[in-house]
């Protein structure tokens, strides 16, 4: 259960947030911004705004919001729920139709393929507002917020704090990213630097982790993986996936909730952990994040232009304590980054 409230009061918007907030419904632009700046939350403001402006009118509303993942559906579900806007009307990418609609408002904009964004902007028939962060992109093949933004004409407008993500965290996790500047935007200095531990296998990572969530009494909690089944050679010896991680603790008697392939289970309004790859995790935020099995390669030319970004999204979705565990060699990734950096 989230213990900081992630949908802000819109008299907590800063300056650029509330500018981005303040532009005309009938306008179309991208916005970025850095993890933790406020874009899924201003878009579901614009959205309400569009909602209220259309009953002033006395005219149904007519608009959609796409995430890219089911998990940040049902994550702002809370939010849905408290500004009024129809569950149906906020949609992932997979529920998208293509059918035509005043407004479309569209988050992760990054991810999104480029006959994906080429169809948003035919569906729409108002204004398209486009939200995303080329540092947190997890494919390859897709286009950066700039390409976004000349491939439809449209204006960038740009957020620049980071409101989720301590310094002490940001200045580990930026030495994954491009954004050196990661650390200087972030608002909250925070009480805990990452903590990277060794074990001896990768039982006893898992067994470490649950044993801080029950020690620590931690409940908005996420333990991020980087595949969601036994992956292909020659990764396959790995451990390093949703079904192991699942069935061992199903084995112990340890109960929590996971994104596993199409299969979601998880409650944002429980305590549970809640269990999922670094690429269902976009978007999110939770207390503490564990990410274990922090051996895998790094080396690897396939490896890191797959996993390196979606792991520094990862490494961006704590608000106070993120806890990276291996139990054989540690990944290349962290290598370079000095130890004053982590406990």
């Amino acid at each position: 259960m989230p213990r900081e409230k992630w949908l802000v009061d819109p008299a907590e918007l800063d300056e650029f947030q509330r500018g981005i907030r303040e532009l005309s419904i009938e306008d179309s632009y991208i916005v970025k911004g850095c993890a933790g700046s406020g874009k899924t939350i201003l878009a579901l403001y614009r959205a309400n705004d569009i909602r209220i402006e259309a009953i002033a009118k006395g005219e149904t509303p007519s608009f959609t919001m796409v995430v890219y993942t089911k998990a940040l559906q049902s994550f702002i579900r809370s939010g849905i729920r408290e500004l009024g806007i129809g569950p149906r009307q906020v949609i992932y990418s997979d529920q998208w139709d293509g059918n035509q609609v005043d407004h479309l408002i569209i988050d992760e904009a990054q991810d999104f393929k480029k006959e994906d964004i080429d169809g948003f902007n035919a569906a729409r028939i108002r204004s398209i507002m486009l939200y995303g962060d080329s540092q947190q992109q997890i494919y390859n093949d897709r286009l950066s917020t700039e390409e976004i933004a000349k491939q439809l004409g449209l204006v960038e407008k740009e957020l620049f704090k980071n409101y989720r993500l301590p310094k002490l965290i940001a200045s580990f996790a930026a030495h994954l990213g491009n954004d050196k500047d990661l650390e200087k935007k972030c608002v909250k200095t925070g009480t805990n630097k990452p903590r990277l531990k060794k074990f001896n296998s990768w039982q006893e990572e898992l067994n470490y982790i649950i044993g801080e969530i029950r020690t620590r009494n931690y409940t908005d909690v996420a333990i991020l993986l980087p595949f969601n089944d036994v992956p292909a050679a020659p990764y396959n010896n790995f451990h390093r996936n949703i079904q192991t991680v699942k069935e061992y603790y199903d084995s112990i008697g340890v109960s929590l909730e996971y994104k596993f392939n199409e299969t979601m289970d998880l409650n944002f309004d429980s305590e549970l952990p809640k269990v999922m790859t670094y690429h269902s995790s976009k978007g999110l935020q939770f207390e503490t994040i564990f990410i274990p099995f922090c051996d895998f390669p790094g080396h690897d030319r396939w490896f890191v232009s797959k996993y390196r970004n979606p792991l520094y999204v990862a490494l961006t979705r704590s608000y106070r304590n993120l806890y990276l565990t291996y139990s054989e060699r540690l990944t290349p990734f962290f290598r370079g980054i000095p130890p004053t950096k982590y406990e």
